[in-house]
């Protein structure tokens, strides 16, 4: 098992990373640098990072356990001024139904915000039938 690779293509980059936090900056670089390779695509980038931490931490530290002998794939495509990203982790999933209609967390909350986040920076979020895999996408200019 490798510790992080990534691989670019012309309209995007996959990162599949062991679950440490650590390797959540990693791959945050890579996708920092990917965007920053794009300068004709308008978008608010520190949405797009904060997103993707969010989406890493949480298969990290929630889906894998924190075990680093368990593996993220985190991918970022931009086609037709369409943005996704995909999260999927080893975990068994979670019931992303009923987490879905749970109440806001309070701005004291230290966890729990990043699904509204994700909905209040515009993305469209959507999961597997497991909930191990999550599904964002954003249009930009």
């Amino acid at each position: 098992m490798q510790d992080f690779t990534s691989t670019h293509t012309p309209n995007g980059i996959s990162c599949t990373l062991s679950s440490t936090l650590a390797n959540i900056d990693r791959a945050i670089a890579c996708f920092k640098e990917f965007l920053d390779s794009k300068p004709k695509i308008t978008v608010n980038k520190f949405e797009i990072h904060y997103a993707i931490r969010e989406a890493l931490n949480n298969a990290v530290i929630h889906g894998n356990q924190k075990n680093d002998l368990l593996q993220v794939e985190c991918t970022l495509e931009i086609n037709r001024k369409i943005l996704t990203i995909s999260v999927t982790d080893e975990g068994k999933g979670f019931d992303w139904r009923n987490q879905l209609h749970k109440k806001q967390a309070g701005s004291d909350a230290t966890s729990g915000r990043g699904l509204e986040s994700m909905f209040m920076y515009g993305f469209d979020v959507q999961f597997n039938d497991s909930g191990n895999t999550l599904y964002l996408t954003k249009k930009i200019m």
